[in-house]
């Protein structure tokens, strides 16, 4: 297994895992220097307002994104490694149409519900030129999505990569530079940024692929077949995408209500910790998915599930390892990480550190099973751990049962996503 291991590690494969690492670490520092410049130089309430729009323009985008973000490394693979070779640019085009319908039904909507969206995407009434900046930018958010989509799909993780910290850094720089901060003018600067740099991404592709991107097949499908495609198998990863965001933010919204902000600012250690591991695990699946996908196409399945089950022990080797370390060293991590106050909430992590595990599990088998299949079972697995958190939750009258059901089902999550890939692997 250490044999393997090695030879992926040492592969183009382990290059891309290392390389994909490094640039995200980069791009979290980016988001720390953004949001310290920010609070520095915005007022106290434009620095809400600011907050706001900023999580307001991250669901819209993911909404106008529409799954696609999935769709393409698993499509592009599959795509050129058919016999013969198929095209990807009508996959490309279809995917367009499918964000651009999806995006002007929001914009419709919108403009419909205006005032109630101005209240809900930028905090107040009255702003429309602001609630249309934000519109616009979550619009080029989505497109800069699909680009990175892209990227992924053909296996060039420099660029994948390279293009995210240098969409960062760019936005960065108004930051800085200009003499006067408002939150209008911070967002209509990043719109303007990232506009160009994905028109010059896309423009780039466009011209040094023009004549050989991909080999012609000898009857080219009509772009509604293609279509039809990325509809049928995204529209079920942006229920999927859905579910784990609720998932992540019903436990605090629940308890807000339920138990007041004392009870969630203690509930939210525990999360904390839980999130800061469960991204590590995150990064495998970006190489996964297409890589799982070419061997499909390839007809070597059997070398990817191999390989998956090797990853597998390191994942549960290395969860069970920052479990450990966390366990033993709760209170002076959480008066490091937090403050004094919260060391009353270590029996309370203790609990959900826990669920590290299966989380880490679910997401080593995430990628694998949408590559596998067009039925989106990751909806069905967390649709299900949001009806369980919430009936286990109705059902709890303290935090250490709110804990309990926490960690419970993560272990749902993680068990579920285990059986469906043993099940998958068989057809």
């Amino acid at each position: 297994m250490l044999k393997m291991i090695k030879q992926k590690l040492s592969s183009g494969m382990g290059r891309d895992v290392v390389w994909t690492f490094s640039i995200q670490i980069l791009i979290m520092l980016c988001s720390f220097a953004i949001n310290k410049l920010l609070a520095n130089r915005l007022s106290i309430d434009d620095f809400g307002q600011y907050n706001v729009i900023k999580r307001s323009v991250q669901v819209l985008s993911f909404v106008m994104l529409a799954g696609v973000g999935i769709a393409l490394p698993r499509y592009i693979p599959l795509y050129r490694n058919s016999d013969p070779p198929r095209r990807i640019a009508p996959l490309l085009g279809a995917s367009l149409i499918y964000i651009i319908g999806i995006t002007m039904v929001v914009f419709a909507g919108s403009m419909i519900f205006s005032r109630q969206m101005q209240v809900l995407v930028i905090g107040e009434g009255g702003n429309m030129n602001l609630l249309l900046i934000a519109l616009a930018y979550a619009f080029a958010l989505a497109i800069a999505q699909v680009v990175y989509a892209y990227y992924r799909g053909v296996g060039d993780f420099r660029w994948y990569n390279g293009t995210q910290l240098a969409t960062q850094l760019s936005i960065i720089v108004p930051l800085v530079a200009l003499p006067i901060l408002t939150v209008s003018n911070v967002f209509e600067s990043w719109l303007t940024i990232t506009t160009l740099l994905v028109a010059y991404l896309i423009g780039r592709e466009i011209w040094l692929k023009r004549d050989r991107i991909f080999p012609l097949s000898t009857a080219e499908s009509p772009i509604s077949s293609h279509l039809k495609t990325i509809v049928r198998y995204s529209s079920g990863r942006l229920v999927a995408d859905f579910f784990q965001y609720s998932l992540t933010a019903f436990p605090l919204i629940y308890i807000s209500n339920a138990k007041g902000l004392q009870a969630t600012a203690y509930m939210s250690v525990g999360i904390t910790f839980v999130s800061m591991i469960v991204p590590l695990y995150i990064f495998m699946g970006i190489i996964l998915l297409p890589y799982v996908s070419e061997c499909l196409a390839k007809n070597e399945l059997a070398k990817a599930n191999r390989f998956i089950s090797h990853l597998l022990i390191i994942y549960i080797a290395s969860s069970l390892l920052m479990i450990a370390v966390l366990y033993l060293f709760t209170e002076p991590l959480t008066t490091l990480l937090f403050a004094q106050n919260y060391v009353v909430t270590a029996d309370l992590t203790r609990i959900m550190i826990l669920a590290i595990l299966p989380q880490a599990v679910y997401m080593l088998y995430r990628s694998t099973i949408d590559a596998v299949s067009v039925t989106p079972y990751n909806a069905i697995i967390l649709g299900g751990c949001l009806l369980a958190m919430v009936a286990g939750f109705k059902l709890s009258t303290d935090l250490s049962q709110f804990a309990w059901v926490y960690f419970a089902v993560s272990a749902l999550q993680g068990f579920l996503s285990w059986l469906t890939w043993m099940l998958l692997k068989k057809k």
